[in-house]
């Protein structure tokens, strides 16, 4: 193991408390970040340094956000190091999120990040290659979270896909097990976790819909959109097991998206990140798109007035999915979430959520709390 610095962060001191209550406790190790990326990304080109999984997390669609980078807020004032994985999220190639080509090979290229081979990408960062005696974590960014609750959902004995990711015509042995055994912990930014309703309109949406769809996000009702719904029968939560084979911590962004395009927010109900309602971010029990106040609370009111107990709660024993729990609530939109565009965010302190990294980007707020 390289002799670099260590800290020992608030997540980390919880796990190595429970490490060693159950005498399990190992040296601390170098943190290794392993980066699954969102839709609209074709992550399979690697040809020079043409690397759309790498630059998925410091390119950016608004000019203010222009220099900044996710990676660099994640490794920023340690010595440790990360890996890209890179899939094929692209409307063109349609994938759903539980397809091999999508699952499948986001759980392979973990694999053989964790034996400690590289992630085959070029990174401008010198000396930042995991190794494998690294502690590994993952951070997922929109459909990259549903991507990450499909494996760790079916990645223990008696989950109903267990090492299992489907082509179009039948399933494919995938170890889940072994992608995700041992990993100290799943971050989800902006997570697409039970769907968005900007898909759900993008599919069956009016002819307004259709309108601010064409002028903002440009998407069409292809597979791996369809599957992005909030509705059941397109969930993940519905297609994994009764526990995770890691823990997830979730951050939701609530800042509409700058100037014009801040129009897609007319999609979305309630508080959203531009893109996803927060209570699909947060893994919220109930619909991915119902309305959810800043502090993640639902109230009634009488004339503009609160009143009463609130009529929903989303704290960590009421999650959408199994072993989930709340970090921030950030204002910052989906954007700013995968390249940290806005590095001193406000915030919302939430029921049971993990106020290191206060102020921080999302990425930001990760390096803190390890």
């Amino acid at each position: 193991m390289s002799q670099k610095n260590k800290k020992t962060g608030f997540i980390t001191r919880l796990l190595l408390g429970s490490a060693l209550a159950f005498g399990t406790a190992q040296a601390m190790a170098d943190n290794c970040y392993i980066m699954v990326h969102g839709h609209g990304t074709n992550g399979t080109i690697k040809s020079g340094t043409n690397q759309p999984a790498l630059d998925y997390w410091s390119s950016y669609n608004f000019s203010e956000y222009a220099g900044n980078s996710a990676i660099t807020e994640l490794i920023s004032g340690s010595s440790d190091n990360y890996a890209v994985v890179g899939y094929n999220s692209t409307d063109e190639a349609g994938y759903p999120w539980w397809r091999d080509e999508t699952a499948g090979e986001i759980a392979r290229q973990i694999i053989s990040i964790r034996q400690g081979y590289g992630d085959g990408y070029i990174h401008p960062e010198a000396n930042t290659q995991c190794a494998a005696n690294d502690t590994f974590w993952v951070v997922s960014h929109s459909q990259g979270a549903t991507e990450m609750m499909y494996i760790a959902g079916n990645a223990l004995p008696g989950s109903p896909n267990y090492n299992t990711a489907y082509t179009a015509s039948s399933g494919v042995s995938v170890d889940f097990n072994a992608a995700i055994s041992g990993i100290a912990g799943i971050f989800t930014l902006g997570g697409a976790i039970t769907g968005t309703e900007g898909a759900d309109r993008v599919c069956n949406g009016n002819w307004l819909d259709s309108l601010i769809n064409a002028a903002f996000l440009g998407q069409d009702c292809n597979q791996s959109v369809a599957w992005l719904q909030t509705f059941d029968s397109y969930a993940v939560k519905n297609y994994i097991g009764s526990n995770l084979a890691a823990p997830v911590y979730v951050m939701g962004g609530y800042k509409g998206f700058p100037g014009f395009e801040g129009a897609s927010s007319a999609l979305i109900e309630g508080e959203d990140d531009g893109y996803i309602n927060l209570a699909s971010q947060m893994s919220c029990a109930g619909s991915g798109k119902r309305h959810l106040e800043s502090d993640l609370n639902d109230y009634n009111y009488f004339l503009g007035i609160q009143y009463g107990s609130p009529i929903f709660r989303c704290n960590d024993s009421n999650k959408g999915t199994p072993r989930t729990y709340n970090m921030a609530s950030v204002y910052t939109d989906h954007d700013a979430e995968r390249n940290a565009g806005i590095k001193y965010p406000s915030y919302t302190n939430i029921e049971d959520g993990i106020t290191c990294g206060n102020g921080r980007s999302m990425a930001g707020r990760i390096n803190s709390c390890l």
